[in-house]
């Protein structure tokens, strides 16, 4: 691991793991997924948007 780091300067930017791999894959996912949130608003004058009639 001491030569990969060499070979990126040290970039912070560069993640390098070192541990073994597990065999839970959800633990494995965790450095790498990110939470996203998804809202839907509402016509500002009270307008139906029916593009998300199906998702609600």
């Amino acid at each position: 691991m001491k030569a990969l780091a060499e070979a990126t300067n040290g970039k912070p930017d560069v993640a390098i793991y070192a541990s073994s791999v597990t065999g839970a894959g959800r633990v494995e996912m965790l450095p790498f997924l990110h939470e996203q949130a998804v809202s839907i608003t509402a016509h500002r004058f009270g307008t139906p948007n029916h593009l998300t009639d199906e998702l609600i």
